[in-house]
This record gives structure tokens, C-alpha cells and sequence, in this order.
């Protein structure tokens, strides 16, 4: 009853939308369908046996008119140049964003609401935003257009509210931009924060993306994306967790040419009793591919960490290089984590590997700090702080790459 009670909620937010194109109401449509079907994932479903939503489900959350941002926002972004969108509650801020930083000819940076992005995806939570959203950030990046400057999408959550905001990046070949999406959430007011995203690279096409989620500990955070890769190119991608009660994290990579490198990487923090979950699907449907990834969870107190990884190399797909692992370090003795790592090979000339490991900060790490005159706090923030980082190693940019750190030594000072 309270699954349906849920589900009939959200479907109602749909039908506030009286104005929009056959094409758009026949997706939502299509959603609403799947949901009725379905229902809401339980534990029964081998997806989601980790992830409880009972914690979800207690609040029915709707759009609210976008409240006032409350204390300096600037303390939450960083200090080097962006070109800068913040929506506040879901909605466009214009006195909030910063455009001082002039983007290059051949890069276009709109918000569509006419036809919003709809994912083409009966999952639950896809389903649930192509019922919610209403407007898409739509980036386009012409033939070798180089964008130095990053393109900053900022969601910043100030009450008890659903966001669904779609994100879709188009890269034409040879096109590069660096993209930093950040979700910040204000006072302790429960939030919802569904997002969806697709980014789609040309050949020789290069993208880096950062994601970067510190909602507070009431709130919820989903969100789903799927990357289209063609020959050549290049695409790099660094999660951040730092928040949410509860927060899933999916990536879909597919490979559709030869010669594409992908590189996706998780920092995640956890502690009291929040669920933290990243997952990623990456498929190698032809040769000559090359896919990293480290994800690397930090749980304290009764926190619970999930990793579910899949690579998935096609049967034409020789020569692949697909690498992935998991590392988990738990600061406590209930603190849990569940981790599959998993490949699924169906050609023969392959290099891939994949591997975990879980455990607590080693005893005789611990005492050769303490040794050299390191008392046991400090000893094991600085141990902590060295294992959590080493993802953040890939980023070149040197700002963005001492930003994130920064930002993840200030969340372990106040946890560990």
C-alpha cells in the first residue's frame, strides 16, 4: 500500500504538465506505465538488495517555488574561474550564475524546456524523472573546439523538494571540455535529488567530468548516466560523495568505436548510517578498447557501502583492456560494505582484471605513526586521507584537482 500510495504521488506531478509535445507525453506516459507495472524495488530485487529505499519512501516530495539561499554559497564553490549555472530548488537562478568567463565560438550552453531530456529507461528512478523534469542543460561543443574554461553546473537545495533536471553534453569530434556538476544542500530539511544525464563524444571527442554530491544527511540523491563514446575518444569521470542519507551513483559506459579510453573513478565517504552506492556498466562492443576505474569507500560508525561494477566485452570486441577495482577502508566494526566486481567475457584475446578489498587501517601503519610521535587520531586521519585521495591522482588539472581534495580532507576532519 505504501509503495502505491508512492508511486500515485509522483505520477500526479506528471500530470501538471498540460502543455507539452506528443513526443514528451508519450515518454512520460511510457514511464508512468512502467512504474504502475512494476512497482518500487525491494531487497527481493538483486539490484537494489543493499540499498534499502524504506527511508525514501516516508517523504512524498513535490516542486516548490525556489527559496532563498541562506550564508555565503561561494564558501561551497571554488575559487578558479568557471562559467557558472546555479539552480536553486530546481529552478534557474540568473543572479546567482556567472558568466564573466567568456566561453570560446562553437560552444553553446542553453536550457531547453520545451522538450526536456527524457531517458529511454523503464528503471525506477529514470522512470520517476521522466515524470518530474521539466528542463534540460543542453551543452554542445562544435568540431575542435577547445573549452578551457569548465562548465559549472551548480544545484543547490534550500527545502524539502524534488529536483529532476536533465543534463545532455554533445561533443562533435575533436571537441574537449572539463564539466563539474556539484549538489550542495542547505539546512537539514530533507531533499530529493533525481538527475539524469547523457553525454554522447565524436570521434576524437575528450571529456572530464566531476560530480560532486554533499547534500545533508536528511536528503536523498539518484543519479542515473549514460555515455556514448565514438572512435578515439576520451572520457574521464571522478565522483565525489560526501552526503545523503541515502545516494546511488550510476554510470552506463558504451564503447561504439575503436581505440576509446574511459576512466571512471569514486571517492566515497560515508558515516552515522547513511547508504552510499556507486555502480558502473561498461561495454566494450568493439576492439581495441581501453576502460579504468578505482572506487574507493571510506565508512565509519553504521554506515553501508555498495559497489556494483560490470564490464562487459562483446564477443567482436578483441583486444580489450578493461580494468577495474574496489578498495574499501572501515574505520569500525559496523560499518558494512558489499562489493561485486563482475566481468562477463565473450571474446578471447582480452587483457581485464578486476578485484576488492575490505578492511581497517593496518595495526602496524598505525603504530609507525604513533612511533614517530603521532597520537592516534591524527595517525589515522593522515593514513585515512592517503588511501582516500589516490583516485584524484588521474586529474591533471591541478585547481580542480586540489579543490576536490581539499573538500574531502575538510568532510574527513569533521568525520574520522
Amino acid at each position: 500500500m505504501q509503495d502505491n500510495k508512492v508511486i500515485e504521488h509522483y505520477v500526479s506531478i506528471a500530470e501538471n504538465n498540460p502543455n507539452e509535445s506528443q513526443t514528451t507525453a508519450k515518454l512520460r506516459e511510457k514511464a508512468k506505465q512502467s512504474l504502475l507495472l512494476n512497482g518500487l524495488p525491494t531487497n527481493k530485487d538483486e539490484e537494489w538488495q543493499y540499498t534499502s529505499l524504506e527511508a525514501w519512501k516516508q517523504t512524498l516530495f513535490g516542486k516548490k517555488y525556489p527559496g532563498g539561499v541562506s550564508g555565503s554559497l561561494s564558501a561551497h564553490l571554488p575559487k578558479f574561474e568557471t562559467f557558472k549555472l546555479v539552480f536553486v530548488d530546481g529552478v534557474f537562478s540568473e543572479e546567482l550564475s556567472e558568466y564573466s568567463a567568456e566561453l570560446p565560438q562553437g560552444c553553446k550552453v542553453s536550457i531547453i524546456e520545451d522538450e526536456p531530456l527524457l531517458p529511454r529507461s523503464t528503471e525506477t528512478f529514470p522512470a520517476l524523472f521522466s515524470l518530474a523534469t521539466e528542463q534540460t542543460i543542453v551543452v554542445n561543443i562544435e568540431k575542435n573546439v577547445l573549452v578551457d574554461i569548465p562548465i559549472h553546473i551548480v544545484q543547490v537545495s534550500t527545502q524539502q523538494s524534488l529536483e529532476a533536471i536533465g543534463i545532455k553534453i554533445n561533443l562533435e569530434q575533436a571537441a574537449q571540455c572539463k564539466v563539474i556538476h556539484q549538489f550542495i544542500g542547505g539546512n537539514e530539511q530533507p531533499k530529493f535529488n533525481n538527475s539524469y544525464t547523457e553525454i554522447k563524444l565524436e570521434k576524437e571527442a575528450c571529456c572530464e567530468q566531476f560530480v560532486v554530491q554533499s547534500l545533508n544527511e536528511n536528503s536523498f540523491y539518484f543519479n542515473n548516466q549514460k555515455i556514448e563514446q565514438a572512435e578515439k575518444s576520451v572520457f574521464k569521470t571522478h565522483y565525489i560523495n560526501l552526503g545523503s542519507a541515502v545516494a546511488r551513483h550510476k554510470n552506463i559506459v558504451t564503447f561504439n568505436g575503436e581505440h576509446c579510453e574511459s576512466y571512471q573513478s569514486s571517492v566515497v565517504l560515508g558515516m552515522d548510517k547513511q547508504v552510499v552506492d556507486s555502480r558502473t556498466v561498461t561495454n566494450h562492443n568493439v576492439p581495441n578498447c581501453e576502460s579504468y576505474q578505482l572506487h574507493k569507500f571510506v565508512l565509519d560508525d553504521e554506515s553501508r557501502g555498495v559497489f556494483n561494477g560490470m564490464i562487459y566485452v562483446a564477443q567482436d570486441a578483441q583486444k580489450t583492456d578493461g580494468n577495474m577495482d574496489n578498495k574499501n577502508l572501515l574505520l569500525s566494526n559496523t560499518a558494512k560494505m558489499y562489493t561485486k566486481p563482475q566481468l562477463e567475457i565473450y571474446a578471447d584475446d582480452v587483457l581485464c582484471s578486476h578485484g576488492c578489498t575490505s578492511g581497517q587501517i593496518n595495526k602496524n601503519q598505525l603504530f609507525y605513526c604513533q612511533a614517530r610521535g603521532i597520537d592516534k587520531a591524527d595517525a589515522m586521519a593522515l593514513i585515512t586521507k592517503a588511501f582516500v585521495l589516490e583516485p584524484l591522482e588521474s586529474i591533471e588539472n591541478s585547481k580542480i584537482k586540489n579543490w576536490l581534495a581539499n573538500l574531502i580532507t575538510t568532510k574527513l576532519a569533521k568525520d574520522v
